[in-house]
């Protein structure tokens, strides 16, 4: 598959993803691109952001192939208007590390890992708990309006982080 302007988000991830795994890169889509999947585009992003254990100069060398160039802390490419960025690992979700991924999306034959709905709602909030960021709220929001996400794990995961306050903010937005 070829990069053009008419590549969508998951097209991208998966062409990205295998690319990497010609190269033994393992990497998580994490963040904003994964909301955007999860909301059907009701939140857009423009970047993808994968965390990989790799070192970077072999991130790189993969994204190279495909065209990509660096330019500061991200990737870009001519033929699209999505960048792409390598944020420090580890894979975390507030305190708890390692997370294990538990969402995936296949593309054209390829698997991206990503985190599940109800990870990607906990990632969110972690931006809302501690850094009072209220778009990540509205995000977390969004994506439980229109996923499946355990509430249950939610809570669970806000009491281990000192945030029930905050959780109960999030769900009486949800109610609303």
């Amino acid at each position: 598959m070829k990069i053009s302007s008419k590549t969508t988000r998951e097209q991208l991830a998966a062409i990205i993803v295998k690319k990497l795994a010609e190269h033994k890169i393992d990497a998580v889509l994490v963040g904003g691109s994964v909301v955007s999947i999860y909301t059907n585009n009701k939140y857009v992003s423009d970047d993808l952001d994968f965390i990989s254990p790799a070192d970077h100069s072999r991130i790189v060398k993969a994204m190279s192939e495909l065209g990509f160039k660096s330019a500061g802390k991200d990737f870009v490419h001519d033929d699209t208007n999505y960048t792409v960025e390598f944020p420090t690992g580890p894979l975390a979700i507030g305190d708890d590390l390692p997370v294990v991924p538990t969402g995936s999306l296949k593309v054209s034959g390829v698997t991206i890992k990503m985190f599940s709905p109800t990870q990607s709602v906990m990632d969110r909030l972690t931006w809302f708990y501690f850094s009072n960021d209220r778009q990540c709220l509205d995000q977390a929001v969004m994506i439980a309006q229109q996923q499946p996400v355990s509430l249950e794990d939610v809570e669970h995961w806000s009491q281990r982080e000192n945030q029930l306050e905050k959780y109960h903010v999030f769900l009486k937005r949800l109610e609303q």
